[in-house]
Formats: C-alpha cells, structure tokens, sequence
C-alpha cells in the first residue's frame, strides 16, 4: 500500500525542521571556533548509562554536533535524553587519535558516525545486512545535508550478518556496534520474533566474531539496551520494534544477565575490560539511569581490548 500523500502543512513542518538543524550545526561550528576546550576523559567506560554523567562528555558531544544534520540532531534530541551522547561521547573519549585506524563499524543503519571517523582519519569499513532493518535518509534531507555535512573520506560497505564476518582474524584496530545487538530478538528479514535463548546465542555469536578481527591490542566498543522486565510496564520505543507479533516489551536484554552476557564473556575470551567494570544492575532502579524508552530500561557501554 502507498504512503498517504503528506499534506502542505507537512511539508512546510518537515522543510522547517530540515533547516532547523541546518541552521543548528553552522552556529555549532560558529561556537566551536570561538571555544576550544576539551574535557579530561574521567568517564568509566564500561558502564550502564547515567544522565549525571552527560556533563562530562559535554566536549564531545559539541565535536559531533558540528558535523552533519544526523549527528547535530542526535546529540540536541530532547526526546533521547542523552544516550546517545553516552553511546558516541564515551567512545570519542575512549579514542585519543583517530587518524590511521582501521575501523570497522557492525550495523551501521543510517548513522554516519563511521563518515565521522572518516572525516578524522580513519580507515572505516561498515557493515550491514542485504536488506538493511532501517532506511538511509533521503529527499530534501539529504540534500540539504550535502551542502552542509564536512566532507569525509568515506567508508567501504559490505552487506553480510554480523554473525560471520566475510574479514580476515585481527583486520582492525577498532570494531564498533552501537544499539544494535539488542535487535537480535528478530528474525530479519522475515521479522519474526527470535526466543530469548536464542538471542543469546546469536550474541555469542557476534562477540566471537567481533573479537576475532579485532587485532591483538586492538578495541572493541559496543553499545546496548537493558532493562528490568519484572518490573518495566511501557515503552516508549515499542512502535518500532522489528519483530511482528512476539512480547510485549522487547529490545533489551535483562539487567540481570548483562555482566554475565557482556562483561564477563569476553574476559572469558582473552579480553581486558579498560578501566575495569562499573556496571551494576541494582543501578536500573535509579531513574537517573532511565532511558527515553521509560522507566527501568537503560543503556550500557563496553569497552573491551584485545590481548595480544
């Protein structure tokens, strides 16, 4: 069935919003060459998300603003409350020097971090499935973005499952995966809902893979959701779930097993968790660790290194 045909005041309030956010990254540029500051790294980085910890990556979060509309919109959404400046700023903070690295981006979607990562020197491969779960941006948008993203030195994109990697053992020196395992509760592309054991032994799956070309004292930086089913009621992410039919709240694994699913695996697997691990799971009864999907889901990071 086609798409309703979008009424003109539609289309007057998307055209607003597109250069709403075209308007927002030039005076961040603007802003950011009248203030040179960065912020000491003193953020844990493996650790469930916090909003009392946004304060600290506040420099970040005004290096990805300049860059394009995507990332200006995401790192000023009021409706995210932040977790996706945790996700992006925990990473920059994690990275000193981007330039030469060979960087390899799992489930990429309609990010352009990786274009970013280009942007600063990086050696950027991305990976997605033949049929991606989300559309890239298109239309006015996108042409609006031409004009006013940074020119990057683009990225090589390769469709496979993130479950068997088509790279040769220790390809890269960083590999990434932000908010995208959680969407192993779905069959793609036939999205049909995958039972909790088997998500978990599909993340197996992509951890073993991840590491496996990561090479020795390289990184691995991976982002998730969680959240306390016994006692979370809504969603607010739930009309985008990927799955037809299944449970009611899906989309995150549960607080409890994190440790043992993320933490723990991979030092089981011969990495070193930098900076050690924060995360504690009795942490999602504090609202400040709720996430813009409501109350008791929140987000985590994982920075893990790969021993030689």
């Amino acid at each position: 069935m086609a798409a309703p045909t979008p009424t003109l005041a539609q289309r007057l309030d998307y055209g607003a919003r597109v250069m709403g956010l075209a308007f927002g990254v030039v005076t961040a540029r603007v802003r950011a060459a009248a203030i040179h500051r960065r912020t000491p790294g003193a953020t844990p980085y493996n650790t469930m998300f916090r909003r009392s910890l946004l304060p600290r990556l506040e420099s970040q979060r005004r290096t990805l603003e300049t860059f394009d509309l995507y990332l200006f919109d995401i790192m000023n959404s009021e409706r995210l409350r932040g977790e996706k400046v945790f996700e992006y700023g925990t990473l920059l903070n994690a990275v000193p020097d981007w330039r030469g690295l060979r960087v390899l981006d799992i489930g990429t979607g309609r990010s352009t971090l990786p274009e970013w990562m280009a942007y600063c020197g990086s050696s950027v491969t991305t990976v997605d499935l033949p049929t991606p779960a989300e559309d890239r941006w298109g239309g006015f948008q996108e042409r609006v973005n031409g004009l006013v993203a940074r020119r990057a030195g683009g990225r090589a994109g390769v469709a496979s499952s993130m479950r068997r990697l088509p790279f040769r053992d220790g390809s890269f020196d960083l590999v990434t995966s932000l908010s995208v395992v959680e969407h192993l509760d779905t069959n793609l592309p036939d999205r049909a809902y995958v039972p909790y054991e088997e998500q978990r032994r599909r993340l197996a799956e992509v951890l073993d893979e991840a590491i496996r070309v990561t090479a020795p004292d390289g990184h691995f930086y991976l982002t998730t959701e969680c959240c306390d089913f016994e006692r979370a009621t809504t969603d607010a992410w739930r009309p985008a779930y990927y799955y037809v039919g299944g449970p009611p709240l899906s989309g995150a694994w549960p607080v409890r097993d994190v440790r043992a699913l993320f933490y723990d695996y991979l030092a089981e697997r011969g990495c070193t968790l930098v900076g050690g691990v924060q995360f504690d799971p009795a942490g999602i009864a504090d609202a400040d660790s709720w996430s813009f999907r409501g109350p008791y889901f929140s987000g985590l990071a994982m920075l893990a290194r790969r021993n030689p």
